[in-house]
């Protein structure tokens, strides 16, 4: 059963279920985002694949109905020339129907038919997860720019916890007073997910954007040792039955085409 078929199959049934929680197909607000990592290799023309997302991928994408997008070099966490990729979708519905779009789209069918006729592609493989927006942040927040101011650098991050309970206090813990204390000390929130698909469950993925790595030092030292933060940390509501752990901090750079950057 391919990726269309399987997510068809589960909102006909009313429901898709995964370890520890059911996803309903009920629109709650909350919007879904694939995230991607290519693992490049500098011997397979790894350039093709950034201008396949520029002249293919994100024209195609836009036209299908999907939501916002980020293209982003890893510089820190993944291996070496990691391309990570952000695709919103407003619902699993919309998932789906881009999915769709994308089959009867000659235009990109006819890109994605060349971009794939070499005698190589040039990545090695890519993975994918497939998260769900947090209650407290419920879409992509697309930073504000223009021309003229250089790009930001972006820092995704993602948590491991021993249990589900473990992982949902942690995530209440966002909603109910972190991601307020990220903007006040300047570090701006561009997505916040569970992970719903992919290896070493139960986590979460977010990403902070900051106008330069100064600016990510000065925020994180001030958020460790801020008065609100400190109590938020103390509070019981928020204990974690079981650990929970930053497993990667990554670094990441935004393609020059990237609508987010």
């Amino acid at each position: 059963m391919d990726r269309r078929q399987f997510m068809q199959a589960g909102i006909a049934a009313g429901a898709l279920t995964t370890t520890g929680f059911t996803l309903t197909a009920r629109d709650d607000s909350r919007h879904y985002y694939e995230l991607r990592s290519y693992e490049l290799r500098s011997d397979l023309n790894p350039a093709r694949l950034r201008t396949f997302y520029k002249d293919a991928f994100l024209p195609a994408y836009a036209r299908a109905g999907a939501g916002a997008v980020g293209v982003f070099s890893a510089d820190t966490g993944f291996a070496s020339g990691t391309l990570i990729t952000l695709v919103e979708y407003a619902s699993l519905a919309t998932f789906d129907s881009v999915a769709q779009r994308l089959e009867a789209d000659s235009t990109f069918r006819d890109a994605r038919r060349s971009f794939e006729s070499g005698a190589e592609l040039p990545y090695v493989r890519y993975e994918s997860r497939l998260l769900r927006a947090f209650t407290g942040h419920r879409q992509v927040e697309v930073p504000a720019t223009d021309a003229a101011r250089a790009p930001r650098m972006f820092e995704l991050r993602t948590y491991e916890a021993r249990s589900t309970s473990a992982l949902e206090r942690k995530i209440a813990m966002f909603n109910g007073g972190e991601m307020p204390i990220f903007r006040r000390l300047g570090m701006l929130p561009v997505f916040f997910g569970e992970n719903l698909t992919g290896t070493r469950l139960p986590s979460l993925t977010y990403m902070l954007a900051y106008d330069d790595i100064a600016a990510r030092t000065k925020a994180w030292a001030a958020f460790r040792v801020d008065p609100e933060w400190q109590r938020l940390s103390k509070d019981p509501q928020y204990e974690a039955l079981g650990s929970v752990t930053v497993t990667n901090a990554a670094y990441l750079s935004p393609a020059a085409f990237s609508p987010i950057r």
